[in-house]
């Protein structure tokens, strides 16, 4: 291989939402990837990287990667054209919804779509063209909890607030570990040198978690809490602020409504009465409530572990209140809003169109939260009797396995009359559908980052150029979505392409409009830039956003076309910066503490404290406590085919503590069997004092068990168990999230 053949590409690394900067050498020519290394220029990462910065590497060159379309026959996968391919699907599908209704067509999109900003684009169209009730994602086993909490008090869904690590002298992390998942909404690369940073000026780091994780390790300090009760523990933290008279509502004063309901709300949860609740000390809540009073800018920040409980949208509620009645929102140090460059923030609703309970599901009438039924509720609506689901598209997911009961959603896709799954492999989910579309991956495309670009702890913006032209059988994963969208809205690829183009000039127009810039439609259409259809959406975005040039109006404003000439590839766009009142979207700009979707559930949330107070006191040894984890190497359950990912110590143990291994006569090493109401597993026992007594951790991603995927390095090196099958289809009633931390079962030596 001739030196001369090897160029140097900057781009972005696609596998999480840190979005590192990385340098590679690659050859053209050979279509090879050479090297990828952390960019030491990069602004953000400066040169840092984990494990999975190769991944996307790995998956172009898996030979098990699909690259042409198949179908399903009784002698196996069989290759065929796009052309019959989109033909089939549009026929059959149109078919079902002439023949049952449109909701007897359901869509499942998982996580990796939004890693795709043209992806993300054609899915709206998509939604609209099918136009199914039953669209469900990885969401609800995620993010919807914080979803409704930032819609019920600032009016927008996905306008998260993020911790101003920059500028905090106190951050506080409860149910996450983003040394390992390298931040959850929370874009920051390399998480443990921000955590080095605070406390190198004088701060602190202090780790709220049923688990000592590997963020724990960092910080000052480390407390135990038992599953589930984070929304009393944060209810007492926030009586402890009306107790010492310590509310200070800063610059949002005069929009906050309903502070005295929160404290008669708040003040029946003490330090001291939720104490033998939650595991954490009347003395040590106080002392933290004493060190956040004390900072000079405080981060109170919660993540997936306490959305997937069974009070998942009180916890958020609780840690956004404690932010507001303090000062520390949109204030520097504290919790604040990012500015993205794409302007808005996602695609949330307006605040005064509820985002939640317009349509229900249909076996058990659970309320849609986010456009959303719950994903552990697929089975069941797939096979509810008389109104069943015949046709299913999946999009990048593998709900089999990310999913509660994915063993019986398993059963279920044996029911349909055809499914269709847009994805690389043939998975665990996949090998049921009668057809599966592959698209390019990361080097065979370009992308803008703009997902997470909208809950970073230091504003952005990037672009990642194509790297390798495709293989003539590969389509990009957006065009595959718009030729399904379209052919579903009976019109041609290049019509419904020109419909979002036109709607997003239109939506320009509008900007243009609300900042006073003088702009027509033709002058934006002629200055548009972008190799594809996306990129020139990127290009309209961009160009009407905060940081825009509007489209040569504005000198000093960035655009792709600037954007793509950066020498690195992405551009520091500067710290975080306060957003309100001016960003808020509620009715009268009002911030509602205690708004319906919070008040709601206050009974619901009592009971729960009651139930527990009056629980006997002690348990049998046998009885835990299910939560999850993560390893710095996984991404859910993307990564396993990929043998450097997976070789090694095995990794799907039951981790335990050793009181609770002796009590059990469980050894390290040992099988354990763990036994919930739905299900059991053999998992191998790792004893370590890491764990809160009670408490047992299985990961989350695992149970390659199936003999008809293939994917052979995930079946044989590392298949392990699904922790999913031992969870039920129980809900966070207020948000209809799926509750996946705190799961009663049973364990034994095997």
């Amino acid at each position: 291989m001739s030196a001369n053949n090897i160029e140097v590409i900057r781009r972005i690394c696609p596998t999480c939402e840190a979005c590192c900067g990385l340098v590679m050498e690659v050859d053209r020519t050979a279509q090879k990837i050479i090297s990828i290394k952390g960019d030491p220029q990069d602004h953000r990462s400066r040169g840092y990287v984990c494990a999975k910065s190769q991944a996307f590497n790995y998956i172009y060159e898996d030979g098990e990667r699909l690259r042409h379309p198949v179908k399903r026959t009784k002698q196996g996968w069989e290759q065929i054209s796009w052309t019959e391919a989109f033909d089939t699907i549009a026929s059959k599908f149109t078919a079902i919804r002439d023949t049952y209704g449109k909701d007897a067509l359901s869509i499942y999109v998982g996580n990796p779509l939004g890693h795709d900003f043209a992806a993300g684009i054609y899915l709206q169209s998509l939604m609209a063209s099918v136009g199914t009730e039953r669209f469900f994602s990885a969401g609800t086993v995620d993010q919807h909890p914080q979803q409704m909490v930032c819609w019920g008090l600032i009016g927008h869904e996905w306008l998260f607030p993020v911790p101003d690590l920059e500028r905090t002298e106190l951050f506080i992390c409860m149910g996450a570990n983003p040394v390992v998942s390298q931040g959850s909404i929370l874009g920051t690369p390399n998480m443990e040198a921000a955590m080095r940073a605070i406390q190198a000026r004088g701060g602190r780091c202090i780790a709220i978690d049923p688990r000592r994780t590997e963020t724990a390790a960092i910080a000052d300090q480390h407390l135990f809490i038992q599953p589930g009760t984070d929304a009393y523990f944060l209810m007492a933290f926030a009586n402890e602020l009306f107790l010492r008279d310590a509310i200070d509502l800063g610059h949002l004063a005069e929009h906050v409504d309903n502070l005295q309901a929160l404290q008669e709300t708040v003040s029946a949860y003490t330090a001291d009465n939720t104490a033998a609740v939650t595991g954490v000390s009347a003395s040590d809540l106080r002392a933290l409530v004493d060190a956040y009073l004390a900072a000079n800018g405080a981060a109170l920040y919660g993540r997936i572990g306490l959305c997937t409980q069974e009070f998942g949208l009180a916890a958020h509620w609780m840690l956004m209140v404690i932010s507001l009645i303090s000062g520390n929102f949109d204030t520097a140090g504290g919790m604040m809003l990012s500015t993205a460059p794409t302007g808005d923030s996602g695609p949330g609703a307006p605040g005064e169109v509820k985002p939640y309970g317009r349509w229900h599901s249909r076996v058990r009438g659970v309320p849609e939260t986010c456009g959303e039924l719950p994903a552990s509720l697929m089975a069941e609506e797939i096979t509810a009797p008389g109104e069943e689901v015949h046709g299913l598209l999946t999009i990048c997911g593998n709900p089999v396995l990310s999913v509660p009961r994915g063993d019986r959603i398993r059963e279920a896709l044996g029911t349909l009359d055809f499914m269709v799954a847009l994805d690389i492999y043939i998975n665990e989910t996949t090998s049921q559908a009668d057809i599966i579309l592959p698209s390019t991956v990361h080097p065979e495309h370009s992308n803008i980052d703009v997902t997470f670009q909208n809950f970073t702890t230091r504003n952005y913006v990037s672009y990642s150029p194509r790297t390798f032209e495709p293989e003539p059988e590969l389509k990009d994963l957006g065009e595959i979505i718009l030729e399904i969208s379209a052919r579903m809205s009976g019109l041609s690829r290049d019509e419904m392409d020109g419909f979002i183009f036109q709607g997003m000039v239109d939506t320009v127009l509008k900007r243009a409009a609300s900042a006073g810039v003088a702009l027509n439609a033709e002058q934006v259409t002629a200055a548009v830039t972008g190799d594809t259809s996306p990129e020139r959406f990127a290009d309209l975005l961009i160009r009407s956003g905060p940081y825009g040039d509007w489209f040569g109006l504005a000198d000093e404003g960035i655009s792709l076309e600037r954007l793509k000439a950066h020498p690195q590839a992405s551009m520091d766009l500067g710290p975080l910066q306060s957003r309100l009142p001016g960003m808020l979207r509620t009715p009268g700009q009002r911030i509602d503490l205690l708004h319906e979707v919070f008040a709601n559930d206050l009974q619901r949330l009592r009971a729960g404290f009651e139930q527990r107070v009056q629980a006997p006191q002690g348990r049998k040894p046998s009885d835990m406590l299910l939560i999850g984890r993560r390893h710095v190497r996984d991404m859910n359950s993307w990564l396993h085919n990929l043998k450097p990912y997976v070789r090694g110590k095995n990794r799907c143990t039951a981790r335990l503590h050793s009181s609770d291994a002796s009590a059990l006569g469980l050894q390290d090493g040992a099988l354990a069997r763990v036994t919930s109401n739905v299900g059991q597993a053999l998992v191998p026992v790792e004893v370590t004092d890491e764990m809160m007594p009670g408490v047992i951790s299985i990961p989350h991603g695992f149970g390659h068990i199936y003999a008809d995927s293939a994917q052979t390095n995930a079946a044989a090196i590392l298949p392990g168990v699904s922790c999913n099958n031992l969870i039920d289809e129980s809900l966070d009633e207020a948000s209809s999230t799926c509750v996946v931390n705190g799961v009663p079962v049973s364990v034994a030596p095997a």
